[in-house]
């Protein structure tokens, strides 16, 4: 079994990736650069990889050093998130999110089982809406909402990333593998989420026909994202699935993009009232937030 580098190794290597200098890492360290020299030739030894990449004005990281740095931060945020809960009160106790219903239903639910075991006394009840629930009166805690990040009054801050694209399921495009993507949007009907703002770009089927110069063969309306990833993945037509509900089902093969992905000029968003955001169950699930949606945007993207 390897064996663990000591925790002082692996915190100078840390500060040194994060810093992209032994010099401020020593700083930030209280030690002098030769000392951080030292620890990291000892971490590199011992690994049996190079990290750094010494310049006559510096260092930069190798790519195992890149991928040892991702993994190490989380740790050491890990352990920071553990510290500070023990310095506040209980977490026990109800807290009340709202969010959207397909994010809830294909980005939350898979994931809370972690959150549930971190934290069993946090009595979580998730209210699925897509309506902007009034935090300020005390209708929920914390609330999600996918939008440009302007909410007046509440305290916002990014949550995640998205991309959009053209989806079909897996069993409609092997029953035609030679055609092309404009001819499937030409005589395919297409799932219109009725839902959508119409002030986000690509989240619309009128660009995409634009830019594929076809005209739509027939819509069927769907009230929200989710219910048309799951209309697309009964072959009942074409969606634009976000990669944020679509990456299990992507996964797991039932459904291909057919145009390459775009990115959202709107994100998710994580809001709450002014000066609870350090409430400990608030920050606690931010903080599991935060780290969710950090590994997940880390996730590669299938191409068409």
């Amino acid at each position: 079994m390897p064996v663990s580098p000591p925790l002082n190794t692996l915190r100078a290597f840390e500060a040194a990736a994060r810093l992209n200098s032994f010099s401020a890492a020593a700083g930030e360290l209280h030690l002098t650069a030769a000392a951080i020299s030292h620890r990291i030739k000892e971490l590199e030894q011992a690994l049996g990889v190079p990290l750094f990449i010494r310049q006559a004005r510096g260092v930069r990281l190798t790519e195992a050093g890149r991928r040892y740095q991702a993994r190490i931060a989380d740790a050491f945020g890990i352990i920071a998130s553990a510290t500070t809960e023990l310095s506040q009160p209980p977490l026990a106790g109800p807290l009340v999110l709202s969010l959207p219903h397909g994010f809830c239903r294909h980005w939350l639910l898979p994931r809370l089982a972690g959150l549930l075991a971190r934290h069993p006394g946090l009595r979580l009840t998730l209210q699925a809406e897509d309506r902007l629930a009034d935090l300020r009166t005390g209708q929920a805690d914390l609330a999600i909402r996918f939008g440009a990040g302007d909410y007046p009054g509440l305290h916002s801050e990014l949550l995640l990333d998205d991309a959009v694209t053209v989806l079909a399921a897996a069993r409609l495009l092997d029953s035609r593998p030679r055609r092309r993507p404009g001819d499937w949007l030409a005589d395919t009907p297409l799932l219109d989420d009725i839902g959508v703002r119409a002030t986000e770009p690509w989240s619309g089927w009128r660009p995409w026909l634009r830019e594929a110069g076809v005209e739509a063969a027939g819509t069927i309306g769907v009230t929200d994202a989710g219910l048309a990833l799951d209309a697309c993945r009964q072959r009942l037509g074409l969606c634009l699935g976000r990669w944020s509900l679509a990456q299990p089902l992507l996964q797991a093969g039932e459904l291909r993009p057919l145009l390459p992905w775009r990115g959202t000029d709107f994100a998710y968003y994580l809001l709450s009232r002014p000066g609870e955001e350090d409430n400990p169950r608030i920050r606690a699930l931010r903080l599991w937030l935060r780290e969710q949606a950090a590994l997940f945007a880390r996730e590669p993207r299938p191409s068409p």
